[in-house]
């Protein structure tokens, strides 16, 4: 319990600085006029701009198969877009509120998997300082809280699935120089996100010898 108050006190204490920082940038309390200009400064490039290789294996790797879900269960494939149990907005959130990316997903660089934020680091922002402004969004912070104070996690639905055999370290990409359009697209530009690329083993395959990478067996489906 120690543990939780002090986890939720520290992101309480970065996310007051984080919004000060971003009142200081802006001017003062951002109205919905303002969050709308500031969207609209926002560079519209497309979901899937980025992709490395436009999200395909191979020449014979047509996107319209993965649109019908011709092959393969729907979470590996292109265009996969689950619901989720809070309707998080990337556009608000990087857009509109200027986050950056590794003030949620801290992991990115020092772990295997990416990870989704801790309950703690949401709290921090929506926890007192900010309650949302539209009906769903005050809707969806309360659940926040709710699941909160009962001390479970947000069933939130994997988008990007991956099989079992497939060892994947987030971490040594990063390192590598991979950015995170590659193969996530553009996130910011998602009100809900989504699935941009299948990532089947020719993709990778493809972008491992461009780099130079090693292409062996047990690079990505032995140890981490």
């Amino acid at each position: 319990m120690i543990t939780r108050i002090r986890l939720a006190i520290a992101g309480a204490c970065v996310s007051a600085l984080a919004l000060v920082a971003v009142f200081a940038q802006q001017g003062g309390v951002a109205t919905n006029a303002t969050a709308q200009d500031s969207a609209s400064q926002y560079p519209e490039l497309g979901v899937r701009a980025g992709v490395y290789n436009d999200g395909q294996a191979a020449l014979w790797d047509f996107n319209i198969t993965d649109h019908f879900r011709y092959f393969g269960p729907p979470p590996r494939l292109r265009g996969y877009s689950p619901e989720q149990p809070i309707k998080f907005s990337h556009v608000i959130h990087v857009q509109q509120n200027k986050m950056e990316c590794q003030y949620c997903h801290w992991s990115v660089s020092k772990a295997a998997y990416a990870a989704i934020p801790e309950e703690e680091t949401c709290m921090g922002c929506h926890g007192a300082l900010v309650q949302g402004k539209s009906e769903q969004g005050k809707k969806d912070i309360q659940y926040l809280k709710d699941m909160y104070a009962k001390n479970q996690p947000i069933p939130w639905v994997k988008v990007h699935v991956m099989p079992d055999y497939l060892k994947f370290n987030h971490k040594r990409h990063v390192k590598a120089g991979v950015t995170c359009q590659e193969c996530h697209g553009q996130i910011p530009e998602m009100e809900k996100v989504e699935r941009v690329s299948s990532m089947k083993m020719g993709w990778c395959i493809s972008c491992h010898r461009e780099r130079g990478a090693s292409i062996d067996c047990l690079v990505c489906h032995g140890h981490r």
